[in-house]
């Protein structure tokens, strides 16, 4: 395996259709071109992705709804340093 040094190395790393040839959130992470700008003191664990909703059959109008829903109620963790846009 080479090295992947470049941002097109990457993202045909992360692109790969097939989820157990894909490379993961850690994984890419471990990936030489971000080591310059990795900070491991400043990273956390993420949560688990909620797919509950995933294969739900629901018309347009409620999917709509439920993503503003989802948008009003996100709350970013209270020892975020990330700001909001």
């Amino acid at each position: 395996m080479y090295l992947c040094t470049t941002a097109v190395c990457v993202l045909e790393k992360m692109l790969l259709l097939d989820p157990e040839q894909r490379v993961s959130a850690s994984q890419a992470l471990d990936l030489p071109f971000f080591s310059e700008f990795r900070d491991t003191e400043e990273e956390t664990e993420a949560q688990p992705y909620d797919q509950t909703m995933d294969n739900t059959d629901l018309p347009l109008d409620q999917w709509k709804r439920h993503t503003f829903t989802e948008i009003l109620t996100f709350r970013l963790p209270r020892d975020s340093r990330e700001t909001a846009l």
